[in-house]
């Protein structure tokens, strides 16, 4: 009876031990859970600009584990120190993605979609010479993130690899920048023009290089070659040196006048170019023209730059973007770019004009909840100019 007695008490004592231990580890795996979130919350709000898969668990051996993966050093490094500051013994497996593999945009428009599918929504737009860091590389589809920050899935035959010297080199080469508003052709010969003789079309804002490294103008047609390595010949008046257009100071006639030559372009959901194009890729095309980069959607766009309240919209200038919404939540759901005497074009259903002024005949009922003052706060969080962006220069 006494043995009995004392293999029952044996028993306890181990049940209360394995209990204990499995409640620190569930302790230990729910402050990692809550040190995890808080560093994503102060690092990587945003989904569309930074990847943050990171996530605890305990493994087949009951050792807790920090897995997953990141786009952003930062967010890895706050983890980490969120982690220490709770007093949390774990195994990192957290993965980094390069900042070294880079991709480029080998057609005219390319579509990315927030998942690596066909069927997915296309989220962006990037065109021919557009700089993509790779995150990760598939067999149809490479995860990629714009120079904008936004993160999407582009599918493979779109783009070309490049490597880090590749893109050195790239920088440091004789480019041009179609700024043509219209859509232009490259053509296999300098007198070639017929329907059969295009190599590709080309958009406001495609960068091409200088074929064999210097510029060489035959009949008006400057030489040039694509990211893929193909060559062609285009109106030298269609594309501009991209230094000097990257030299341009803040224009606002030069944005209209891009968002004005869109004007009956179709609305498309995620569209970033002339061809087809949302609210928020019209304000990005027009601004990209005079050298600016954008934020990629409204809601982003609408926390930049200088606040200017709804009811003091007498006081915008042009090139000012407005945005509308819900007037109860305040959501931003579109934007528009300010001309002068209340009137402004935007993209809804098709590229148009229309008036914030109440009394004027094309004034829409669209709550209309502030603009913001792009001029002036270029350097600022997410308005930068293409001549200091690193990616181009």
């Amino acid at each position: 009876m006494s043995q009995l007695k004392n293999i029952i008490s044996f028993a306890l004592i181990a049940g209360i031990a394995v209990s204990g231990a499995a409640q620190s580890s569930q302790g230990q795996l729910s402050a990692a859970q809550q040190a995890i979130e808080n560093a994503r919350k102060a690092t990587a709000p945003d989904a569309r600009q930074t990847v943050f898969e990171i996530k605890a668990y305990n493994d087949n051996d009951g050792r807790l584990v920090v897995g997953g993966a990141t786009s952003d050093s930062i967010a890895r490094r706050a983890v980490a120190e969120a982690l220490a500051e709770a007093g949390v013994d774990y195994a990192d497996s957290i993965r980094l993605y390069p900042y070294d593999r880079w991709a480029q945009t080998r057609i005219s428009a390319a579509s990315h979609r927030g998942e690596g599918r066909h069927a997915a929504e296309m989220v962006t737009q990037s065109v021919l010479g557009t700089p993509l860091r790779l995150l990760e590389k598939g067999k149809e589809w490479w995860r990629v993130q714009t120079p904008d920050g936004y993160i999407a899935y582009v599918p493979s035959t779109s783009v070309v690899e490049k490597t880090d010297e590749e893109m050195r080199h790239w920088r440091e080469s004789r480019r041009f920048i179609v700024t043509a508003p219209y859509q232009i052709r490259a053509y296999y010969t300098p007198t070639a023009k017929g329907l059969r003789d295009v190599v590709t079309d080309l958009v406001n804002g495609c960068i091409v290089t200088a074929a064999g490294g210097a510029p060489k103008v035959e009949q008006g047609m400057l030489n040039i070659e694509l990211p893929d390595g193909r060559t062609g010949y285009v109106d030298i008046n269609d594309v501009t040196p991209i230094e000097q257009w990257a030299a341009q100071n803040f224009d606002a006639d030069r944005i209209l006048d891009i968002a004005y030559s869109m004007e009956g372009t179709p609305y498309l959901w995620g569209g970033t170019s002339t061809k087809a194009i949302d609210c928020s890729g019209l304000a990005k095309v027009s601004y990209f023209a005079n050298g600016i980069i954008l934020m990629r959607d409204a809601s982003q766009q609408a926390l930049t730059g200088t606040r200017i309240n709804a009811s003091d919209w007498r006081t915008c200038r042009a090139g000012d973007l407005l945005f509308f919404g819900n007037a109860r939540t305040g959501k931003v759901t579109h934007v528009a770019i300010y001309d002068r005497n209340g009137n402004y074009v935007h993209s809804s259903g098709r590229v148009k004009r229309n008036s914030v002024d109440p009394e004027s005949e094309s004034y829409l009922t669209t709550p209309f909840l502030h603009a913001v003052r792009i001029a002036g706060n270029e350097e600022t969080p997410g308005i930068i100019r293409a001549r200091n962006h690193p990616w181009f220069f």
